[in-house]
C-alpha cells in the first residue's frame, strides 16, 4: 500500500468477514428446515451446457434471543466494535454483530447451512460473519437450533485492508498514474 501511495493514488480502507467452519456430522440436520437444489441450475458460463455433478441440499435455521444476547453481552470482544477495524463494510453481507446492533427488534435472522462439498463434511454458515472471539462463536453458535452440540473447524474472522479507489483505474482496470499496472481483484 505504500508504494500505491507514493504514486499519489488514493487508497481507501475496507473490512471483510467470514464465518466460522462447521463438522457437518455435528450437526442435527434432521431437525431443520431444508432448501434444495435447483431443478435446473444455471451455470456463470454460457459456454456451460449443462451440469452434471450431483446437487445437495442445504439446512436452514435462525437465530434466537439467546443468540442475540451472547452477541450482545460480548460485542466489547468484537474486533468489528472494540475499535481495532474501522474499515467499511459490504453493504449487502453484513456481520452478525452488525445485524444485532443495526436490526435488534427483529425475532431472528435467517442462516444457511452449506455443505462446502460432496465429499467434505466442512459446512459454512452463511450470514453469520463474525470478528468475535472463538469461545464466543462457540456459544452463539450452539445457541442455534440444530447447532446444539456443533463443532467448529475453523473459527470465523474479520480483516481490514487497503484499496486502490476505482476512479484511478482506466476501463482496461490499468492504473492512470502507472502505464503498464493493472489491477484486479
Amino acid at each position: 500500500s505504500a508504494t500505491l501511495a507514493r504514486l499519489g493514488l488514493r487508497l481507501g480502507r475496507l473490512k471483510t468477514g467470514t464465518p466460522a467452519r462447521l463438522d457437518g456430522r455435528t450437526i442435527d440436520w434432521a431437525s431443520l428446515d431444508k432448501q434444495g437444489p435447483d431443478d435446473e441450475p444455471y451455470a456463470f458460463s454460457y459456454l456451460t451446457t449443462r451440469i452434471d455433478n450431483p446437487q445437495i441440499d442445504c439446512g436452514i435455521t435462525r437465530t434466537t434471543d439467546e443468540t442475540h444476547r451472547i452477541i450482545r453481552e460480548n460485542l466489547h470482544r468484537s474486533a468489528l466494535y472494540g475499535g481495532e477495524i474501522e474499515g467499511v463494510g459490504p453493504r449487502y453481507c453484513p456481520s452478525i454483530e452488525d445485524k444485532i446492533v443495526k436490526f435488534g427488534d427483529r425475532d431472528g435472522h435467517q442462516v444457511f447451512l452449506e455443505p462446502e462439498g460432496l465429499d467434505d463434511d466442512t459446512v459454512y454458515p452463511n450470514g453469520l460473519s463474525t470478528s468475535l472471539p472463538e469461545d464466543v462463536q462457540e456459544a452463539f453458535l450452539r445457541s442455534l437450533p440444530g447447532l446444539e452440540q456443533v463443532r467448529i473447524l475453523k473459527a470465523g474472522y474479520a480483516i481490514e485492508y487497503d484499496h486502490v479507489d476505482p476512479r484511478e483505474l482506466t476501463r482496461s482496470l490499468e492504473v492512470s498514474k502507472a502505464p503498464g499496472l493493472f489491477l484486479a481483484g
